[in-house]
């Protein structure tokens, strides 16, 4: 069979360039230039591009694609947000990196969670939750249209750990109630008092506190990233909220009465304490008590030129602060607060947080319940 011209399916202008005419996905397309394999080279490559716009619409974009814009769009996310869910991005886009969204079923997903069983309960959900939103911005875009979710299909494993922090011990409890008036105590008063998270705390000024009807204005909070604190948005719309002012808190912060309005009560100043200094001052607190531990850490410095390493001890408390959040909800259950109060107090949306995370059987609720089971069955 004789070889194929390369000129032939062409045709040569009265320009001089050589031209082919040609419909490619139903769209008329014309392709000139002076070399006719430079015009068979355009031709070839819009078949190509066509045969890979052909397959995006009936498959969708690549899953990275996707997975990228969402990056975008939680980098404009409270950091903490940020911490839990760009790890998650990043992992589903090395499982998923070469896949088109509808090449993505249920069992692919169920896979991927299965692989990470291992892992906390809270880590396998917020990886569920980011494959979620990845395929609902898809679906959202109005130049991807997408209409397929198939993570909405797929349920967490089975069996998964679930971290619970437990409330803080009677004897801990016991130590901030003897020395609440210790200015090193005030971060604990605060906690055990007010249940509030960290950010929370460290957030509240003097303005914020209602000293004549005994209430705390709770309205933002403190993020800390790379040391600083950054005032944000308390952590739920239910953040915003006011708790009860308590006696013990009352009196702890009296020494603090005469100071500016706009001073955070945590660091006495009119900045909020710094993560190392929240966390200096909440260890020399337990410290005085047996209750931290020394850690020695190894840092490196370059000074002229040269590097230097040198070690450094520092102290960890043996309890932490959301601790005392754990403990505030059994004290609000043993006081008799009802569900629907104790769950604006703490600042969350519903009960299940209340149910599943920080309700506790503390011994006074068992023996509470015993007594009154007694008096039903003498009745």
């Amino acid at each position: 069979m004789p070889k194929r011209k390369i000129t032939e399916g062409l045709h040569q202008r009265a320009d001089g360039r050589w031209e082919r005419t040609e419909t490619i996905n139903g769209k008329r397309r014309w392709f000139a230039d002076k070399s006719p394999a430079k015009v068979w080279e355009k031709r070839d490559k819009a078949i190509q591009e066509a045969a890979l716009k052909s397959e995006e619409k009936e498959l969708g974009p690549f899953f990275e694609e996707v997975a990228e814009l969402y990056r975008e769009k939680v980098m404009q996310m409270k950091y903490g947000t940020q911490k839990s869910y760009l790890p998650a991005i990043a992992r589903a886009e090395d499982y998923f990196s070469g896949k088109r969204m509808r090449e993505i079923e249920p069992y692919m997903i169920a896979q991927f969670l299965q692989r990470m069983a291992s892992q906390a309960k809270t880590t396998v959900s917020n990886q569920k939750t980011v494959i979620n939103s990845i395929f609902q911005l898809w679906i959202d875009s109005p130049e991807w249209r997408g209409d397929y979710n198939p993570s909405t299909l797929t349920k967490l494993p089975r069996g998964l750990s679930k971290g619970k922090r437990t409330p803080p011990t009677e004897n801990q409890v016991q130590i901030v109630k003897d020395h609440y008036r210790d200015p090193d105590a005030l971060p604990a008063v605060v906690f055990l008092c007010t249940g509030e998270r960290r950010g929370e705390a460290c957030a509240i000024q003097l303005k914020d506190i209602d000293f004549e009807n005994n209430t705390i204005h709770i309205n933002k909070s403190v993020e800390h990233i790379n040391n600083q604190p950054h005032l944000t948005e308390t952590k739920t719309d239910a953040g915003v909220r006011k708790a009860p002012l308590l006696s013990m808190l009352k009196e702890a912060l009296e020494p603090l009465r005469d100071l500016p309005p706009e001073t955070y009560i945590l660091s006495g100043t009119d900045k909020p304490l710094t993560a190392s200094q929240y966390a200096r001052r909440w260890a020399a607190f337990w410290r005085k008590y047996d209750m931290a531990h020394p850690v020695v850490r190894e840092y490196k410095r370059v000074r002229n030129g040269k590097e230097y390493t040198y070690h450094q001890t520092d102290w960890i408390a043996d309890v932490c602060a959301h601790q005392f959040r754990h403990e505030y909800v059994c004290m609000l259950c043993i006081a008799g607060v009802s569900e629907e109060v104790a769950i604006m107090l703490v600042g969350h949306a519903n009960a299940k947080m209340i149910h599943e995370v920080y309700l506790d059987l503390k011994p006074k609720m068992i023996s509470d319940a015993a007594d009154k089971l007694n008096a039903l069955m003498r009745a």
